[in-house]
C-alpha cells in the first residue's frame, strides 16, 4: 500500500473518531428533552439513512444500485453489526456503571488484533508493538469512573457489544473492499434502523414532539456523529489493516472526554489528562511509516 494512500486512511479513521465522540455531547442534549437511549438510536440511523439517500438520489441515483450479495452484506452488517451492537451496550448500561460498560466495549481493539491475526494473518510490526497497550491503557484512565455491577447478566451484554463490534470490523473489511464507502453506508443504516425502530419506537407521538423540539440536536446526531462518521471509518478501513483501524478509532473517548470538558463543564481529572497522552502517543506510533529494510 502506498504511504499517501494509508496517511489518508489514517487521516480518516481519526476524524471519524472525532465525528464519533461528538455522539456523547449530542445524546446527552437529546436526552435532557426525555428521549430514551432506544429512541435516539432510532432516530440517528434512520435520519442518516434519509440524508444520504437523498444527497445520492439528487446527484447520481445510478451509483446506489449493488449487486445482491452486497445488499446483503450491507444488511447483515447492519443488522448483526451496528443494530445488534447498540443494542447489546445499551442492555449493559442497565446493569453496569457506565463506566465498566465503556470499559468493556474498549476490549475490542484486543478483539480486532486477535480475530485478524488469525483469521487474515496480519501482524503487528515489531516497532508497533508498543501502540496496543498504550492506547489501551490510555483509553482505561481516560474513562475510569464508579464500578458498579447490578446485574451479572450486564457483563455479558458489556462483553457481547464488543464482539459484535469487532465482528463488524473484520467483516466490513473484506465484505465492503469493493463498494465505495459512501454508497454503503446508507444501506448498513437503513436496515439498522428498521430493527432499532422495531424493537424501541412504539409511540409515534413522542418521536413527533423530540422532532418539534430538539430537531436541530437530532440532525447533528444523524449527520455528525453517523453520516459522516461511519463514512470516514469505513473509507479508511479499505485502506489499513483492521488492528490499526481499531486503535486508531479510540479517538472517539478522547473527543468525548474533551468535549465534555469543553462544552458540559465537566472537569478533567489528572488520569483523563495522562490516559489522554497516551492514546495521542499510541496513534503517532501507529501513523509512523516502517521502514523498508536496506536492498542488498
Amino acid at each position: 500500500m502506498s504511504q499517501p494512500n494509508r496517511r489518508l486512511g489514517i487521516q480518516q479513521v481519526i476524524a471519524s473518531g472525532l465525528c464519533f465522540g461528538c455522539l456523547g455531547l449530542f445524546g446527552k442534549l437529546l436526552y435532557e428533552h426525555g428521549a430514551t437511549a432506544g429512541e435516539l438510536l432510532a432516530l440517528r440511523f434512520t435520519f442518516a439513512a434519509l440524508m444520504l439517500f437523498g444527497w445520492h438520489a439528487l446527484r447520481d441515483p445510478r451509483r446506489l444500485i449493488l449487486p445482491w450479495r452486497q445488499l446483503l452484506s450491507c444488511a447483515l452488517l447492519g443488522v448483526f453489526g451496528y443494530a445488534l451492537f447498540a443494542w447489546c451496550f445499551f442492555s449493559a448500561l442497565g446493569g453496569l456503571s457506565a463506566s465498566l460498560s465503556v470499559l468493556l466495549l474498549y476490549t475490542y481493539p484486543v478483539m480486532v488484533t486477535i480475530g485478524a491475526r488469525f483469521l487474515f494473518q496480519e501482524k503487528i510490526p515489531r516497532q508497533k508493538l508498543w501502540a496496543l497497550p498504550l492506547v489501551l491503557v490510555g483509553t482505561v484512565a481516560l474513562v475510569w469512573g464508579e464500578i458498579a455491577v447490578e446485574k451479572a447478566s450486564a457483563l455479558v451484554f458489556a462483553l457481547c457489544a464488543a464482539l459484535f463490534y469487532s465482528l463488524y470490523i473484520l467483516l466490513s473489511s473484506r465484505l465492503l473492499r469493493k463498494v465505495p464507502a459512501d454508497i454503503s453506508v446508507p444501506y448498513i443504516q437503513t436496515f439498522a434502523a428498521l430493527i432499532l425502530s422495531l424493537l424501541f419506537v412504539h409511540d409515534l407521538e413522542r418521536v413527533q414532539m423530540l422532532w418539534t423540539n430538539a430537531w436541530w440536536i437530532i440532525l447533528s446526531i444523524a449527520f455528525i456523529g453517523t453520516v459522516l462518521a461511519m463514512s470516514l471509518f469505513l473509507a479508511g478501513l479499505q485502506k489499513l489493516q483492521n488492528w490499526e483501524v481499531a486503535l486508531l478509532s479510540t479517538t472517539e473517548p478522547l473527543s468525548g472526554v474533551l468535549l465534555a470538558s469543553l462544552f458540559l463543564g465537566e472537569r478533567l481529572t489528572p488520569s483523563q489528562v495522562l490516559g489522554g497522552i497516551g492514546i495521542l502517543l499510541g496513534l503517532l506510533l501507529i501513523a509512523r511509516p516502517v521502514p523498508r529494510p536496506a536492498l542488498s
